[in-house]
């Protein structure tokens, strides 16, 4: 595993190269509130789709944060358990996943708060509080680098800027295979299968953050 320079000694961020479904993402996604994401919770060594950060305290996994930039542009969620909302764990998960979509030259970050969210309108708050906008189809988007300027560089403490490249051969390929397992598996309207609905960064994501002034 690989740690990223954060900025404060309280907290590590640290980059999951081989991501499974294992006892820490559990316990982190059974403390988040029902309805937030429309999926269950993943297999036990499942592998999972995209990119994946765990941010530490000590020995202890507070929060994750999940990429996925296949399209071009950053679509990104975070999950924090319980116990550490209310402290800036989510601000910090959100800052960290907006330098790591600006060192690859992306121009955006996109998070979806989905209609079953229960606080919602609290959560598109703190969005918007963060720097993020609304767009025409209910996405929050924030742009995150510019089309000049080194990618990767921060600039009076933001993050990286520079043009927006697409994903490398190797990850897209892996991309792909990750979109046909997918199509291949049961959807909603199909009938039920053994397995059940799959879990967060398997199939589809969406937005799940720790607004710091509202507990749940």
């Amino acid at each position: 595993m690989t740690t990223t320079g954060t900025g404060t000694d309280r907290w590590r961020w640290v980059a999951d190269p081989d991501p499974h479904w294992d006892a820490d993402r559990e316990r982190v996604f059974a403390s988040v509130p029902e309805g937030v994401f429309p999926t269950a919770p993943g297999r036990p060594g499942e592998r999972l789709a995209a990119d994946w950060w765990r941010v530490e305290d000590g020995d202890r996994v507070l929060a994750y944060g999940w990429l996925d930039d296949v399209w071009g542009d950053a679509e990104i969620l975070l999950a924090v358990e319980a116990g550490a909302r209310g402290t800036g764990v989510g601000a910090f998960t959100l800052t960290r996943l907006e330098e790591e979509a600006a060192e690859r030259g992306l121009n955006y970050v996109v998070n979806v708060v989905r209609d079953t969210h229960p606080e919602r309108d609290a959560v598109t708050a703190w969005f918007l509080a963060h720097g993020f906008r609304a767009d025409d189809e209910g996405r929050l988007r924030k742009r995150v680098a510019v089309r000049s300027g080194n990618t990767g560089q921060r600039q009076a403490g933001r993050p990286g800027a520079g043009p927006p490249a697409p994903p490398d051969e190797a990850r897209q390929a892996r991309y792909t295979a990750e979109r046909d397992r997918a199509a291949a598996r049961p959807h909603a309207d199909d009938p039920p299968a053994t397995g059940g609905d799959l879990g967060p960064g398997r199939e589809e994501s969406g937005g799940y953050v720790d607004p710091e002034h509202h507990r749940y």
